[in-house]
């Protein structure tokens, strides 16, 4: 698709009668306007939760045609792969049924159930997490594993801290796949990968969060 398209694609927002009847708000997330075209993805709308670092995108992705919603829960960005879709009208069906729940998923003021993947090494039973600092200077504990977040590539999102004034981060998943617990960093909202906290075991997490997570957050704030 040549970049004119997109361009007649994004003119053509304007008289999409989907978009005029969108709520302004759903759940305390508010309705804002498509921001237009960045590369070769045009964004159609939003709604966005300033207070809770929330906000659900609806994308259109030039290169593939599909339409598609975008979650970011702090500095996680990622699509929710279960709405890819190349037809519009279904596409349009599909927002007005689910998009509450979208909403919802990414909305950190509510509580999320433990993902049932999660019970293979009992994080209902892992304690160890409430003692952990509310902040660790300018870092926040923003994600814990009493409210995960499904993330891709059948990873699950469970403990963050992030520095939202610098995008430093670093965040600890569990992939179902592999039965692994890891953590992937951020700085500048730049994702670096680490292996100094890949561990099979909650045991085994905490004696390396014991050793390993302050120094690592000094290293991303330097």
């Amino acid at each position: 698709m040549r970049q004119v398209k997109i361009k007649e694609f994004e003119t053509k927002l304007q008289d999409w009668d989907f978009l005029a009847q969108l709520p302004i708000s759903i759940n305390w997330f508010n309705f804002v306007k498509g921001t237009g075209i960045t590369g070769r993805v045009v964004n159609i709308a939003a709604y966005v939760n300033e207070s809770i670092y929330s906000c659900v995108d609806l994308i259109y992705i030039a290169e593939t045609a599909d339409y598609v919603p975008v979650k970011t829960i702090g500095l996680h960005n990622f699509c929710d792969e279960r709405f890819f879709c190349r037809d519009r009208e279904k596409f349009v069906k599909m927002m007005f049924q689910y998009l509450p729940d979208i909403i919802g998923d990414a909305d950190r003021s509510r509580n999320h159930p433990l993902c049932y993947e999660m019970s293979n090494i009992d994080f209902a039973g892992w304690k160890y997490w409430t003692k952990l600092p509310k902040r660790i200077e300018g870092y926040e504990l923003f994600l814990t594993p009493d409210n995960p977040v499904r993330y891709i590539n059948g990873s699950i999102l469970f403990l963050d801290y992030t520095d939202f004034n610098r995008c430093n981060q670093v965040v600890f998943m569990y992939n179902t796949f592999r039965e692994e617990l890891f953590a992937e960093l951020k700085k500048k909202y730049i994702p670096l990968t680490t292996e100094r906290l890949d561990v099979k075991k909650l045991s085994d997490l905490e004696k390396l969060m014991d050793t390993q997570l302050e120094a690592t957050l000094h290293e991303l704030s330097r």
